[in-house]
């Protein structure tokens, strides 16, 4: 079910115990979207991924599992901001939502650096 660097990432960056931990990843196992499940730059991001680990993904309550060949977790990380969101400027959705992400950073860091920062 999970590898040893599995289960100490999953408690590193959830903070749960191990027994809840173990829950965890057999839920995303189980229950986890496969990257076909997305859309376009989502499903991009979670194949170079897959290039990358040379393993399978499963995406499961906005972390990303690397699973082997057998189904054993390998390790597991918390998903970009951008994923899996509609962004929309006014009416018009957001194509590539990594310019659009980028673009954002930069006008709320000029919003601070000129003290216009706005509380919403």
């Amino acid at each position: 079910m999970t590898t040893k660097h599995g289960m100490q990432r999953t408690q590193e960056r959830t903070g749960f115990n191990a027994k809840t931990s173990a829950r965890f990843i057999k839920n995303a196992i189980e229950r986890g979207n496969i990257a076909d499940k997305f859309a376009a730059e989502e499903r991009k991001y979670l194949k170079r991924q897959e290039e990358k680990q040379g393993c399978r993904t499963k995406v499961y309550n906005a972390y990303c599992f690397i699973l082997n060949e057998d189904n054993y977790c390998v390790t597991m990380y918390q998903v970009p901001e951008w994923f899996g969101k509609k962004r929309y400027d006014g009416k018009r959705e957001i194509k590539n939502a990594k310019k659009y992400m980028r673009f954002n950073n930069l006008f709320k860091q000029e919003e601070k650096e000129n003290g216009l920062e706005f509380v919403s």
